[in-house]
């Protein structure tokens, strides 16, 4: 009997690797959306002016959003898949000009990374404009030209899509 335990306690011990030991799920990170479908309007996200976006769930499904505004509605919408696991952001470069509605991919960063730009009119997108920028200064540059504000991942997530988030002060913290 007491060989049985601890059989058993040996196999639930086996059964308690990380998944990554067992060669399980790989590393969560951020996909090309290819010809996918905005998670929000349906328009074709690749077709859309950069900055876009895309949540991984905990299932491993990507879902992608053809503008940082369909992003901030998509993660206030409660869904069946829940809380997302990562949230990724394309990151523009310092320079980047926000009028010209490029559709060339940029590169993919952590959403919490980034660093935002927001209430700026920016013609033919659809939603309130958010620009997401890769460094500091890029989201500087772009603020000061198109006379908008700075504000962070966590002030976007709170405030409701449809609104922007008060502009931050310089030297603030957490201002990005």
């Amino acid at each position: 009997m007491i060989h049985l335990r601890w059989l058993v306690l040996g196999v639930l011990l086996l059964g308690c690797g990380s998944r990554a030991e067992q060669g399980g799920a790989a590393p969560v990170q951020a996909v090309d959306p290819g010809g996918a479908e905005c998670a929000v309007c349906g328009m074709v996200v690749r077709e859309q002016p950069a900055p876009r976006g895309q949540v991984v769930h905990r299932d491993g499904t990507h879902a992608f959003v053809c503008s940082l505004g369909d992003l901030r509605a998509y993660l206030q919408t409660p869904g069946p898949r829940g809380e997302p696991v990562a949230t990724y952001v394309e990151g523009l470069p310092d320079g980047a000009d926000l009028h010209l509605l490029d559709t060339d991919p940029q590169p993919w960063i952590p959403a919490e990374d980034a660093h935002y730009v927001v209430g700026f009119a920016r013609p033919s997108v659809m939603g309130l404009p958010i620009g997401s920028f890769a460094s500091e200064r890029g989201a500087a540059l772009a603020a000061s030209a198109l006379s908008g504000h700075q504000a962070t991942w966590d002030a976007l997530r709170s405030t409701p899509f449809n609104e922007l988030p008060a502009p931050l002060s310089a030297g603030a913290p957490g201002v990005h």
